[in-house]
């Protein structure tokens, strides 16, 4: 095959498929056959064109990507471990690896490349075109960083790397989880469950997830993945409770992984333990009126922003999975092909109220 076909999103909510010349491969670059592209909220965003990347020029959607290897320019010593026919997944940005976002660990603040290279948002007209992982192939340039995927571990499964190594930054990173602390998620979409997982590997002794009406077959998940205790807030007094769960104390470090709801983050500050830490990932697209900021000194809590993850959390999160110990597999849930995005991206969203939809994933392969 000598043409790379993708699925070029056009305008909001229309995508066509398009061929592509696959690329001459200059020194450390490599070409990535993809096998699977798992889905996030944000590639809801993109589909409907209201993301922060999107300018209106053509672009193929995807960065959560893993694939094999298919051609290799020739080696440079960051590419000496890889070879043609290795399973990888693909970090989501490309970065300078010098400046100064770089070097502070902080991939997303890199500002060192000409032109912002984040998988999924780069329009068709920066060449190589193959900047997406709804498509048969990307490209890697010389500074993409690849992580192997461990031996046995196959590519739908691998696909949860991204989410899981959300767990890891979020909760272990910057929440700090200690052997034996308490740990409450809230919100129990894809990343809130797949952090379960690294806070049960961090040696959290319990882990409750917060959920609505409509999330009850998440939050049964959760118990499958290893939860202690699942709170509905609809249905149950959340302070109460945790009141109940923590004798008192409050969670050492609650993760707030809610899209858009304010409310949460004033919660956490009413169940967090004193001089506990709330971690605050979930994206508002709102200013937070009446944020009881004296609560937050009084009891002494750290409040930590973050988006994204670190290259250690990302590798962390591969090495659990080729682990084998957790039940990984159950979050997924749909695989949908190249021609299904719309489908996809419905389920994910909960506009098809028929389907319970956790981990979603895209594949050109899939039949």
């Amino acid at each position: 095959m000598n043409k790379a076909v993708g699925l070029v999103q056009v305008a909001p909510k229309q995508c066509e498929l398009q061929e592509f010349s696959l690329p001459t491969l200059e020194e450390g670059a490599v070409l990535v056959r993809v096998e699977a592209n798992g889905l996030c909220a944000s590639d809801i965003d993109a589909y409907n064109g209201i993301d922060s990347y999107w300018d209106g020029r053509q672009r193929i959607l995807g960065h959560e990507i893993v694939g094999v290897i298919e051609d290799m320019g020739a080696k440079t010593k960051i590419r000496d471990s890889f070879n043609v026919g290795d399973r990888v997944a693909v970090n989501p940005f490309v970065i300078c690896g010098m400046c100064t976002a770089c070097l502070r660990g902080d991939q997303q603040g890199c500002n060192g490349t000409r032109v912002r290279l984040r998988y999924g948002a780069v329009p068709t007209e920066v060449e190589p075109a193959l900047w997406g992982g709804y498509a048969t192939h990307v490209y890697i340039p010389p500074s993409g960083i690849l992580y192997r995927v461990p031996d046995g571990i196959g590519a739908l499964d691998a696909t949860l790397w991204n989410p899981i190594s959300g767990g890891y930054e979020w909760a272990v990173v910057r929440g700090g989880i200690q052997p034996g602390q308490k740990v409450l998620i809230l919100g129990p979409g894809q990343r809130g469950l797949a952090s379960i997982f690294a806070i049960r590997h961090a040696g959290a002794d319990q882990v409750v997830v917060t959920g609505l009406s409509r999330d009850q077959y998440k939050l049964d998940l959760a118990m499958e993945l290893g939860a202690d205790a699942t709170i509905n807030v609809e249905k149950e007094n959340l302070i109460e409770r945790a009141k109940e769960l923590t004798g008192g104390a409050g969670f050492d470090v609650v993760i707030d992984t809610t899209p858009h709801a304010t409310q949460p983050l004033v919660d956490a500050l009413e169940v967090v333990a004193r001089t506990g830490t709330i971690v605050a990932i979930g994206i508002k697209n709102r200013p937070l009126d009446g944020f009881p900021i004296d609560q937050l000194l009084m009891k002494r809590v750290r409040l930590q922003g973050w988006v994204g993850q670190s290259n250690d959390s990302f590798q962390r999160a591969l090495d659990l999975i080729g682990s084998e110990r957790f039940p990984v597999h159950k979050l997924r849930t749909h695989v949908f092909g190249l021609d299904e995005l719309g489908t996809a991206i419905d389920v994910l969203g909960g506009v098809n109220t028929t389907e319970k939809a956790v981990n979603v994933v895209i594949t050109p392969t899939w039949a």
